[in-house]
């Protein structure tokens, strides 16, 4: 075991590039098992002094215990998370991190390793989590773990945001949406070696360039969901205000009726049918409202993962530039063998995201069919209500000195209301859920690509003796 023994921190910043990445994978209990090369020239410790030891070698004593209680509680419920972490070197020096810790599962969905891949944070949220992580330092001080949390929470909140998992969607994206240009799957003409192992390498970066660019066409299509929710959210408001409207109304036709004693009877009938027609169309609205919460659940979760698939797909092509640079080296059958299992291991995570994904894209689009539903109920019940609003002019003709036929036109005009409403909302709904089909199919074409690399990939052991 290599433990480091009395490093101090130092105020100098370990090497970094923006356009680099490194990666490390653990077993359950945090132990290193591998890495890549910028992992270690990072950390200043060589594979040797890494390998089999807590990854907390490289922690920095300027991160707050809560980010890492965080941490675990996540990857050890099965789910990914994002965090900046502020990490020290062999010689004290520090570097920032943007690291996205991912559980790898077995066969039955079970945690059996944890993948951290990490960039270089390039945004200006990292002084503010700089400023952050202080505060909670300070809050674990006096008050422990719970203070620490609840300054988290707090601040985040204020910050505009509902819980850690919207902060951490939003700095990923916005970490990548700036290095966009520099962190990429690039070109392949540096391989142009005949043998077998370059080969297979070759067509792996031209499989992982589709990948990346169905990922584009994907995350593309986010955006008409986002609009779909903010236009379902507002239509939805001014729909249930008109239903309710009407339900006040057929309150004050009911009291007028009932003024008429006898003589009302068939107002009231129909006062109590519009009241009855309307409490069912708010029912209706507000079952909407809920479906379009989880469609908007599932797209948070679908974002987070083409992020993190995206982060995959550009450190499998880094850690195979990374291989073949080190062309010369001589590596043992050992080292070949860790380099597939690597690739394999980074691959298997993006297989289980994909069908991740996928599972939710097919949640999205069953309550999308439902929205569609409730539209279509809706309209029948705005047809109820025209029905009556006709009887009810009628019934006015007969009782002229009666209010009547001002409350029905009334309910007239609110009825054209909702109906230009719901009508407003066909468009949109219909284009988010051919999007949402487009989806699906790109993710049946990212399980074909990905499985033709695990194929690929059953080669090299026959070919390692080759580099």
């Amino acid at each position: 075991m290599h433990y480091r023994t009395k490093v101090q921190p130092k105020n100098i910043e370990s090497p970094f590039k923006p356009d680099e990445m490194f990666f490390s994978i653990t077993d359950l209990k945090g132990i290193i098992l591998t890495g890549n090369d910028v992992f270690y020239r990072t950390s200043k410790y060589s594979k040797e002094e890494m390998i089999g030891v807590p990854h907390n070698i490289i922690r920095h004593p300027d991160m707050p215990r809560i980010i890492f209680k965080l941490l675990w509680d996540y990857i050890k419920s099965g789910k990914p998370i994002v965090a900046y972490v502020k990490n020290m070197a062999k010689d004290g020096s520090y570097y920032w991190v943007l690291a996205t810790v991912m559980p790898l599962k077995d066969e039955n969905g079970k945690n059996k390793k944890y993948v951290s891949i990490r960039i270089k944070p390039t945004t200006e949220y990292l002084d503010l989590v700089n400023r952050l992580y202080k505060q909670l330092l300070e809050a674990e001080k006096s008050g422990g773990m719970d203070a620490s949390y609840k300054v988290l929470i707090d601040s985040l909140n204020n910050l505009g945001y509902q819980s850690y998992d919207e902060f951490m969607r939003t700095i990923l994206s916005k970490e990548l949406e700036s290095k966009k240009d520099i962190l990429k799957v690039d070109d392949t003409e540096f391989i142009n070696l005949e043998k077998g192992f370059y080969q297979i390498i070759k067509s792996v970066f031209g499989e992982s360039k589709k990948l990346d660019q169905i990922y584009d066409s994907i995350y593309k299509k986010i955006n008409a969901f986002e609009e779909f929710a903010k236009i379902l959210h507002e239509k939805s408001d001014r729909i249930f205000s008109l239903t309710d409207y009407i339900r006040l109304i057929s309150l004050n036709s009911s009291v007028e009726s009932f003024k008429l004693g006898s003589k009302g009877a068939s107002f009231s009938v129909l006062s109590a049918e519009m009241r009855k027609n309307s409490e069912m169309g708010n029912k209706i609205i507000e079952e909407m409202r809920k479906l379009t919460e989880m469609i908007m659940e599932k797209m948070d979760n679908i974002v987070i993962l083409i992020n993190i698939s995206k982060l995959q797909i550009i450190m499998i092509t880094k850690f195979l530039r990374e291989v073949l640079k080190n062309v010369e080296q001589q590596r043992s059958q050992g080292e070949m063998e860790e380099i597939e299992e690597n690739i394999r291991d980074l691959l298997h995570l993006l297989l289980t995201d994909a069908k991740e994904i996928t599972e939710n894209s097919e949640i999205m689009q069953k309550h999308l069919r439902e929205i569609d539903d409730h539209m279509k109920k809706l309209k029948i019940l705005i047809k109820r209500l025209e029905f009556l609003y006709l009887n009810g002019m009628v019934e006015s003709a007969h009782h002229t000195e009666t209010s009547f036929s001002i409350i029905f036109t009334e309910v007239n005009k609110l009825v054209e209301s909702t109906r230009d409403v719901l009508d407003s909302l066909h468009v949109p709904l219909f284009e988010v859920m051919e999007k949402n089909k487009e989806m699906g199919k790109e993710f049946k074409d990212v399980d074909i690509l990905v499985n033709k690399i695990y194929k690929e990939l059953e080669s090299i052991e026959k070919l390692v003796q080759e580099v």
